[in-house]
């Protein structure tokens, strides 16, 4: 029987040298030696104490979105949280970490509950925000945040409620980021408004990211953090859109993305990264700063 089975946890799926390219938007990446997608909480915590006990590196992801994952795949678990229990109580959600932010959308545009809807088609896990702050129309995940509810991945017994000003949220960056975490379940409170007005609300956002942003191409979403600079300007303007190395290939459609054409390895976007950033110092004497996470081997 190999290291880990389905056999040993509840509500969970093990699978062995799994395809990295199926559980990433980019479509990138080797093999993972072990890849488990937990349906709860509960086996969430059970098998990254698994991997503690036996000395596996693990990494715990959600819908792929930003990540970049190396082409030689990874040397350890893979933890796919797919735990989407939903809890209205009023104007209150509970969502457990695996939740799509779509899906919260959906529920809370029906009980005419506000504050989602800025985020439509984002394909971000609950967790995947919370780690990342996630933003859109300058709107902030965290500006709905009432905690968080995690562990420490070192001290997986003891439970941890973070509210708001605990979890040092900035741009595009979080306590989570730094520290090991596990996120089981967030508290947001929303705002009572007419269903009507949320839900053009939310087509007015789906639409203008469907009309700048290259959505029917693989991608990670926004490569780089705007700083004093900003990113997509700053390249158009320097002439890169639609350079490529390989088949990965700076957009044309938004300069801020680079898009897998086909067969995109990470070393390509990597090296595709590099030129960029070699670019913008000769011109700025500055370099961008990374959006996207780059998992390696």
């Amino acid at each position: 029987m190999c290291l880990f089975s389905m056999k040993i946890f509840k509500d969970c799926i093990y699978i062995k040298d799994a395809n990295l390219k199926d559980y990433c938007t980019f479509k990138i990446g080797g093999q993972a030696k072990h890849l488990y997608t937990t349906y709860t909480n509960t086996a969430l915590l059970e098998v990254c104490n698994y991997c503690n006990v036996h000395n596996i590196k693990y990494k715990i992801i959600g819908n792929g979105s930003n990540l970049l994952f190396d082409d030689k795949g990874y040397n350890g678990a893979i933890i796919v949280n797919r735990s989407k229990k939903l809890r209205f109580v009023d104007n209150f959600v509970y969502a457990d970490g695996g939740t799509n932010i779509g899906e919260i959308i959906q529920k809370s545009t029906q009980r005419n509950l506000s504050g989602f809807e800025y985020f439509a088609g984002i394909p971000s896990s609950v967790a995947g925000g919370i780690i990342n702050s996630l933003g859109a129309f300058d709107k902030q995940i965290s500006d709905l945040v009432e905690y968080v509810i995690c562990y420490k991945k070192n001290n997986l017994k003891k439970r941890i409620i973070l509210k708001k000003v605990d979890c040092h949220f900035e741009y595009r960056n979080s306590l989570f980021k730094h520290e090991d975490y596990v996120i089981t379940r967030v508290k947001f409170k929303l705002t009572r408004d007419d269903k009507t007005k949320i839900f053009e609300r939310m087509k007015s956002c789906l639409n203008k990211k469907i009309s700048t942003q290259p959505v029917d191409n693989h991608s990670a979403g926004s490569v780089f953090k705007r700083s004093t600079l900003i990113p997509a300007k700053i390249i158009d303007e320097l002439g890169l859109k639609g350079k490529n190395i390989g088949d990965a290939q700076i957009s044309v459609k938004h300069a801020g993305f680079i898009i897998n054409n086909a067969n995109a390895r990470s070393k390509d976007v990597q090296q595709l990264i590099d030129y960029i950033n070699d670019c913008v110092y000769r011109q700025f004497k500055q370099k961008f700063d990374l959006e996207i996470e780059y998992i390696p081997y």
